[in-house]
């Protein structure tokens, strides 16, 4: 028979961890949507995804410019592998603008940086 104390010791230890579990979601954002973190910086990014075609798909992450540039590719990148995860169960991309080409090669508008690819399934 375990003694009450040590079987209230548990409970207390389990309860706590579970409360640890919401702290730690919330300095992990991006977990269910919203921004994700990437070098210390917040990034905002969403993605739009053909409804005949979901495997086809287009990001745009925004406030990308100057300094936030490679946050922002790899916040791009994070939204697409999530995508392609979801809808054929890997994480291979074909980029047809994506975060790896020449800044020069890149879209922004409005401040936002655009990528655009296909889920590999």
């Amino acid at each position: 028979m375990v003694h009450p104390a040590i079987h209230m010791a548990a409970l207390a230890l389990a309860l706590g961890g579970l409360g640890a579990c919401g702290a730690i979601k919330d300095r992990v954002k991006g977990i269910g949507g919203g921004d994700v973190l990437f070098d210390g910086r917040s990034y905002r990014a969403s993605l739009s995804a053909e409804r005949d075609d979901p495997a086809a798909f287009t990001v745009s992450v925004a406030n990308a410019g100057g300094a936030r540039l490679a946050g922002a590719r790899e916040a791009g990148r994070y939204e697409a592998t999530k995508h392609c995860i979801e809808i054929t169960g890997n994480s291979r991309v074909v980029w047809s603008t994506g975060p790896d080409a020449p800044a020069e090669a890149l879209t922004l508008s409005d401040g936002a940086l655009l990528l655009a690819g296909r889920c590999a399934g």
